[in-house]
């Protein structure tokens, strides 16, 4: 609460839209209901089947599945639809002949088909780097890629996530430990395994945030004051520090 002195953050409604029919498709039913669960316990309203078709300043909009549109107002939007390839890709398969999937990427062979995750990039960017330094020393290539699957892995919230390894599935607190050993194990270099520990022992245990944004909202505030004269001065001495600005500066000038 002593980050937001002038807000009640628990009064905000967190909407998590997607047009997937489940939580994490990808985990599975079973983890991603545990997933879905877990959200819902701390707050977060899902709506599934749920197209958005266009986002402004003041909300969006979002299409069902029976194809009915409606209105979601919002001052605050976050993005987090994946990836999409640049249009340079689909330009290349046209003259080329190849073939493009849903995201605009171009299908490569042999078997270097796979999806937009770490492990993939890892793992190809290792094979790219051998073939190269092969072809460099005279060597015959090696056996086509092969990708081997170490499984997924993602938080859902503070201490909790929902890892898929194998054929073992865990959730809550036990997957959230093995996130947390999983990505330290692939962080190159000792000090920043250290820092990297050092960051998170301040995020989870001591609450703090050393990450700070900037809204559209703050930063016309920030404008208003730079041209209210005399309480832009005031607000740089300390006089209108954490007060809130808008319409509570609107009454103090007219008053």
């Amino acid at each position: 609460m002593r980050h937001f002195r002038n807000i009640d953050p628990t009064t905000a409604r967190i909407i998590l839209l997607d047009t997937a029919p489940m939580v994490l498709p990808s985990f599975g039913e079973r983890l991603g209901g545990r997933a879905r669960r877990q959200l819902n316990d701390i707050g977060v309203e899902i709506q599934l089947g749920a197209m958005v078709t266009n986002v402004d300043q003041n909300g969006l909009d979002v299409k069902e599945p029976d194809g009915t549109a409606r209105r979601i107002n919002a001052a605050t939007k976050i993005w987090a639809a994946g990836v999409q390839a640049s249009p340079l890709g689909k330009q290349l398969a046209e003259q080329s002949g190849a073939e493009v999937d849903r995201a605009g990427r171009i299908s490569v062979l042999p078997d270097l088909t796979l999806p937009g995750v770490a492990q993939v990039a890892i793992q190809g960017g290792r094979y790219a780097a051998d073939a190269i330094k092969r072809r460099l020393a005279g060597k015959p290539p090696a056996q086509p890629f092969s990708y081997v699957d170490k499984g997924s892995m993602a938080t859902t919230s503070r201490f909790s996530a929902v890892a898929d390894i194998g054929r073992f599935r865990f959730s809550g607190v036990i997957a959230w430990v093995l996130w947390l050993v999983v990505h330290l194990f692939y962080i190159a270099g000792f000090k920043s395994r250290i820092t990297t520990v050092l960051h998170w022992a301040v995020s989870f245990l001591g609450r703090g945030r050393s990450q700070r944004v900037a809204t559209q909202q703050q930063v016309y505030g920030r404008l208003a004051l730079e041209h209210a004269g005399p309480l832009f001065e005031q607000s740089k001495t300390g006089g209108l520090t954490d007060e809130p600005v808008g319409d509570d500066l609107t009454s103090r000038r007219s008053a």
